[in-house]
């Protein structure tokens, strides 16, 4: 950052440069590592409130000193609340949220509630990326927050999707083209939308469905070019697919693990749906070798 001059003295480089091109490099930094840049000097005190991707990460409060993880996530809770509180009013182009919720009676639907208020935030500030990781118990997703004319890609791992999700999706996010899914407890039958592009499915088809154990989900996206199905929670069965006229490639990874609950009938109808692309990569195996 700092190298000798001539005369001996040191010379700030990067401090010399237009704010822009700093709030620029500070927006692929962690958040924490953003807002920490304060301390460098008093030009820098003020940059990170302008950076216009916000990564914050439950993991880099793994290394401060807390009697225990309930500690931490307060921690960590309360950094996520001032920076949204404090930053300026610029529009992001990304948000991304690695979370890992405490285990205890009442806390799942707490913890929820932030992790639903700092994605509403995002999208309410014109987010056109959001990712959502967790690593312990499913977040809640709520379907109104997921409003906005911006968000064109999203990303969701480990979570509760609410009942009325895709619904919330088709309506409140119009330009909506990329959906990664994973790990993620899908309430609703019908997944739909008009403009999605690329679908992503991971581990994720037709997930516990408590009060309707033949329930089948339904996909239907007429503008789809692109879709990914890898791999099956255990009990699911594939999903029927509907109005795919325009997809183009298909990935179909399967475990023998997968197969339980799908007869050849159900490959079969799943595969009929895919009969109009022009590229279809379809595994079915063990994880360590499989068949093509």
């Amino acid at each position: 950052m700092a190298e000798a001059s001539g005369d001996g003295s040191m010379e700030d480089r990067i401090s010399a440069l237009p704010d822009e091109l700093l709030i620029h490099v500070l927006s692929h930094l962690r958040s924490r590592k953003a807002v920490q840049t304060c301390v460098l000097a008093r030009r820098w005190r003020y940059l990170w409130r302008s950076v216009t991707c916000i990564d914050v990460s439950f993991e880099e409060f793994e290394d401060r000193a807390a009697a225990d993880d309930l500690e931490r996530e307060e921690m960590f809770k309360t950094f996520v609340n001032h920076l949204l509180i404090l930053r300026e009013r610029v529009d992001l182009k990304e948000f991304r949220l690695q979370y890992s919720l405490v285990v205890g009676v009442g806390r799942l639907s707490a913890n929820s509630d932030e992790a639903n208020l700092w994605i509403r935030h995002a999208l309410q500030y014109k987010a056109q990326t959001v990712k959502i990781g967790n690593h312990s118990e499913p977040l809640q997703l709520l379907p109104w927050v997921f409003t906005s004319t911006y968000l064109k890609r999203l990303h969701i791992t480990n979570a509760q999707l609410i009942l009325g999700f895709f619904d919330r999706l088709r309506k409140g996010c119009p330009a909506l083209e990329y959906l990664f899914l994973s790990i993620c407890d899908i309430e609703d039958l019908d997944i739909f939308s008009d403009t999605l592009k690329v679908l992503i499915l991971s581990d994720t088809i037709g997930f516990s469905f408590s009060f309707e154990h033949d329930a089948q989900v339904s996909i239907s996206a007429p503008s789809l070019i692109s879709l990914s199905v890898q791999e099956c929670p255990s009990g699911a069965r594939l999903p029927i697919l509907k109005n795919m006229l325009s997809l183009e490639t298909a990935s179909v990874l399967l475990s023998e693990g997968d197969i339980t609950t799908c007869d050849a009938d159900g490959i079969r109808q799943f595969l009929g749906g895919l009969s109009g692309v022009r590229s279809l990569d379809f595994y079915y195996g063990d994880r360590q070798g499989g068949e093509k």
